[in-house]
């Protein structure tokens, strides 16, 4: 029975048209990118530009669209599991990835670490994964942005905070200055609030949730009843310009992926035993640690309410997990000074991989999903 499942979710996801043609959109893209920066048609540090449209327009339009949607307290504890995968899952990484280069200095260890912890989480998993259902995709974007939860919150405080660490001897560093470098980490992680994808992802949150006061649905719109939490439902154009910009970053981020491919040591990339295995850690590994925590939280939902996770908020949160390395990891080594070569280097490597990896784990996981294991 279970093999039957399973071998039915693979056939299809392999015989879906839009499975391979979101992969193939992604590759020829990167391509794009690729094409532009190799023959110079961009102009400098246009990638400074880029990342500001997506950080402040379009990541933050995608988390708040996510959350403007009809509550369903059939799956609140759903909800509320996945953002607490989310949170142990990149907590655990951020945190422990540098225990799978033991060996290695610790400045080495902080690049590597965070390369594999971070994902670029939005621009690959979650679009293949809207492409492959486009009938679910208001489940998609609410499952995706409570995932990503302890994504947003760490890697703008904590993965900040360790690439900047300059590391030192013992005997060159005072407790004086040890001291003011721990003050100004705290207040460093404060700052992380002041992120607009944060700021967004919190509003989304309490629009959401906001929803659960009973009586709350007072906003009549083509007989139906709203909660005037449903602020896209009465706000003149807030519907569009969020569906707008939202789309935004995926294009975006592919295109930059293919101009920073031109400028890497692609050849390099490939010679490296350390950069070859930083990508099997991120591929392979972090996608297995993501299956086994879903897992474990599905039969613990399942026994605490009758209903395990549904396949597809498994299926799209491995998806997530097994996309290339993160564009701001590269960005703070290089900014920080902290191996930005090796850094390019892994981003460089699983963007290559990755177009055969993900769709190894998206079978994978459609396989696991169609099991008793999951609803």
């Amino acid at each position: 029975m279970f093999y039957s499942s399973s071998m039915k979710a693979m056939v299809d996801v392999l015989s879906n048209f839009n499975f391979w043609s979101i992969l193939i959109a992604a590759s020829f893209i990167i391509f794009i990118g690729f094409i532009f920066q190799r023959k110079t048609l961009i102009f400098a540090d246009w990638e400074k530009v880029v990342v500001k449209i997506i950080l402040y327009a379009a990541l933050p339009a995608l988390a708040l669209k996510s959350f403007l949607i009809d509550i369903n307290t059939d799956y609140i504890w759903e909800s509320i599991f996945i953002a607490v995968i989310g949170l142990i899952f990149y907590t655990s990484l951020t945190f422990g990835s540098k225990y799978f280069f033991i060996g290695k200095t610790k400045s080495l260890q902080d690049t590597l670490g965070m390369s594999v912890a971070f994902s670029s989480a939005v621009y690959f998993g979650v679009m293949i994964i809207k492409a492959i259902t486009p009938d679910q995709q208001q489940s998609i974007d609410l499952y995706s942005s409570l995932f990503l939860i302890g994504f947003w919150i760490f890697m703008y405080s904590a993965a900040d905070n360790i690439m900047k660490k300059k590391r030192y001897n013992e005997n060159e560093v005072q407790n004086s200055l040890l001291q003011e470098k721990q003050k100004t980490s705290f207040i460093s992680m404060l700052k992380v609030f002041k992120n607009p994808v944060i700021i967004a992802t919190l509003i989304g949150i309490f629009l959401w949730l906001f929803q659960l006061i009973p009586g709350i649905k007072v906003i009549h719109i083509d007989n139906t009843y709203y909660s005037i939490s449903r602020i896209d439902k009465f706000i003149p154009g807030l519907s569009q310009v969020l569906g707008i910009l939202a789309p935004l970053a995926s294009p975006l981020a592919w295109f930059s992926m293919g101009a920073v491919l031109a400028k890497s040591q692609i050849k390099e990339s490939f010679q490296s035993w350390l950069v070859w295995w930083a990508t099997f850690v991120k591929n392979i590994i972090t996608p297995l640690i993501c299956v086994v925590l879903f897992i474990i939280f599905s039969l613990l939902l399942k026994a605490v309410t009758g209903k395990g996770i549904t396949s597809l908020a498994f299926v799209l949160c491995v998806a997530i997990i097994a996309s290339p390395t993160a564009n701001t990891i590269v960005g703070y080594a290089i900014i920080y000074n902290k191996e930005p070569k090796i850094a390019s280097h892994v981003g460089t490597l699983t963007i290559l991989t990755s177009i055969i990896t993900i769709p190894f784990w998206i079978l994978v996981s459609s396989a696991i999903g169609a099991t008793g294991l999951f609803s």
